[in-house]
């Protein structure tokens, strides 16, 4: 996979969390991850398609994703993710998807993305499409890390 194709998730995922989540972030080791893999409590996993497809996972423990949420909600407290709390972790990950979907045009590259798939549990596996992916962990203030798994091929 070409490593360009990860630069505007990160980008689109430092400007989204410090945006609607007030959250400054910085960018962890990235390390190539195996195409099946165990995730945190909460996934959240959009679709790719157009001049790249594939998938993009977004990996995080529960206590970040409530946290993220609730600063989304406006300082609302959030304990556990709820109906709500779980719609405001997808719309983060679209509006990432989306921003970094807009990088791309601006590079002459068309991508649709899918809605957000959101999935809560414990010990969750997932695979990628065919290939490994390359994780990008970007560290929170909190210490918690909000994890963008990229597995996109060219069309």
């Amino acid at each position: 996979m070409n490593l360009e194709y990860i630069d505007p998730f990160i980008l689109a995922s430092k400007d989204m969390l410090a945006q609607v989540a007030n959250e400054k972030t910085d960018i962890g080791t990235l390390f190539l991850r195996d195409s099946s893999f165990i995730g945190d409590n909460v996934i959240i996993i959009i679709g790719i398609a157009g001049g790249l497809k594939g998938q993009v996972i977004f990996n995080l423990c529960s206590e970040a994703a409530c946290n993220i949420a609730s600063r989304m909600m406006c300082g609302m407290p959030v304990t556990h993710l709820d109906e709500i709390a779980k719609s405001a972790i997808g719309e983060l990950a679209n509006m990432i998807s989306g921003n970094a979907a807009t990088i791309f045009a601006s590079k002459q590259m068309e991508l649709d993305i899918t809605p957000p798939t959101v999935m809560i549990g414990n010990n969750i596996e997932i695979s990628t499409t065919k290939s490994n992916s390359i994780c990008v962990p970007l560290v929170m203030e909190s210490g918690n890390c909000f994890e963008i798994n990229v597995s996109l091929s060219e069309s």
